[in-house]
């Protein structure tokens, strides 16, 4: 006797089990990455601007008269 360890439900079962997990997984991946509009990702005109600055892109002069334009 197999105790339920034969090919009919003990593979159905391997193979549901495999299918939640990858679920989970993909679940895991989708809400770490987001989809642009995540909590985690602040994509606001002042940090772009932020980050265009730390990277060198722009002057002190252009940075704080872009700075001034996006607060009026």
């Amino acid at each position: 006797m197999m105790m339920g360890y034969g090919f009919g439900f003990g593979m159905f079962g391997l193979v549901i089990n495999f299918l939640l997990i990858l679920g989970v997984i993909y679940l895991v991946i989708k809400w770490v990455r987001g989809d642009g509009n995540s909590r985690f990702i602040d994509n606001t005109p002042e940090r772009i601007l932020d980050e265009r600055f730390a990277r060198g892109e722009i002057t002190q002069e252009e940075y704080y008269r872009m700075k001034s334009i996006l607060r009026d």
